[in-house]
């Protein structure tokens, strides 16, 4: 994308959202890093028929993996919102750590239960030895809050938000636990997993378009090591996942 692009989405994203604007009131402690706050369940359940105004907070990242330095990014939509729910932006693109805001708004009709969000946009980052980048999709690996959600209830129900767990849910325990070096490398990379208990699932691996390119089975116990050659493949920027029934934890790597 380039910056008068940029620039017209941004414009078009202000004019949008003019009107749903909330002051954007930031709470440091109640975000000290980059992520979302609150938890999705802790946020207020959404009751059919009834209006709905709840704003959250964002911080943005500042690197990536430890290997990417992320310039900027900008929220172009959100999926998986009730019919009747729509959202706003307050700035519509923030710097590296910069904090701002995402309101939820509107009546919705739709029936009870978990809507799932997705986040599509814009990111701009810096590669060591490669440069300014983009990327332009699925923000789901920038976002550290991968499963975010709103619930919807009936009149006089209680709201008892769902928290939801399995093979789609980031698990921060098994990003922790799992390293990936060295990164960036000639397409070779050694992969570790200290599990501390048996973990079975699938080592993915997905191209800057989404596509797999390349996927092993896994059964670890205790601290696991395997090496993964993806050097047949171009140059550039890939993502690794691990997917297990404890959830997923996610890397982002580099062929030089």
């Amino acid at each position: 994308m380039n910056k008068i692009h940029s620039l017209l989405l941004m414009l078009a994203l202000l004019v949008a959202n003019a009107n749903a604007q909330t002051p954007c009131n930031i709470d440091a402690q109640a975000q000290p890093g980059p992520g979302i706050s609150p938890a999705p369940n802790i946020l207020p359940c959404i009751v059919a028929g009834e209006p709905y105004n709840q704003t959250i907070q964002v911080q943005n990242l500042t690197t990536l993996n430890g290997l990417i330095t992320v310039d900027s990014m900008m929220l172009t939509s959100v999926s998986g919102l009730p019919a009747g729910i729509n959202y706003s932006t307050n700035p519509n693109s923030l710097q590296a750590g910069q904090n701002g805001c995402l309101t939820f708004y509107g009546t919705t009709t739709a029936a009870p239960g978990q809507y799932t969000l997705g986040w599509q946009g814009t990111v701009w980052f810096t590669v060591p030895l490669l440069g300014a980048q983009s990327q332009t999709g699925n923000l789901t690996q920038y976002a550290r809050q991968f499963k975010y959600y709103l619930n919807v209830i009936n009149p006089g129900d209680s709201c008892r938000p769902t928290v939801t767990s399995g093979i789609n849910d980031f698990s921060a325990d098994l990003n922790s636990a799992m390293y990936v070096y060295p990164n960036p490398s000639n397409g070779v990379f050694e992969f570790k997993l200290d599990a501390g208990k048996r973990l079975n699932g699938q080592i993915l691996i997905f191209d800057i378009t989404g596509r797999q390119v390349y996927s092993r089975e896994l059964d670890a116990l205790g601290i696991y090591t395997t090496f993964i050659d993806i050097s047949a493949f171009s140059k550039g920027l890939y993502t690794l996942q691990l997917r297990t029934a404890d959830g997923f934890a996610s890397r982002r790597i580099s062929v030089e």
